[in-house]
């Protein structure tokens, strides 16, 4: 390998390690999801269509009779947000907030 071809394989290396740090921030905030932008997304109305036909309900107290003891939304694999949070991202309801007292009929245990 010549002196030259070292320099320029050097300098596509470093260029390339250059990007892969400027993408960092991108990645991150992409693999956040909806949650990134959880504060401008509207709150999803239990007569929203989509809400109806997963019977969601922001109290799930109301749902007793068709849900597992102790599901709502906070505790299931779907909900996005922190658990300690009071509204946050569902992949069920994308662009939607959920409440995390909530439950819906797509409910799944969350792992962990």
């Amino acid at each position: 390998m010549t002196d030259h071809q070292f320099r320029n394989d050097r300098r596509r290396l470093l260029r390339g390690a250059l990007m892969g740090i400027a993408a960092a921030p991108l990645a991150t905030v992409s693999l956040r999801g909806s949650n990134a932008l959880a504060q401008d997304m509207p709150k999803l109305s239990e007569d929203d269509p989509q809400a109806v036909a997963l019977n969601y309900v922001h109290d799930a107290t109301e749902k007793d009779d068709m849900r597992e003891p102790g599901a709502i939304c906070a505790n299931c694999r779907l909900y996005l947000a922190e658990r300690d949070a009071e509204w946050g991202g569902c992949t069920a309801f994308p662009g939607k907030l959920v409440n995390t007292n909530g439950w819906c009929s797509a409910w799944v245990q969350a792992s962990g």
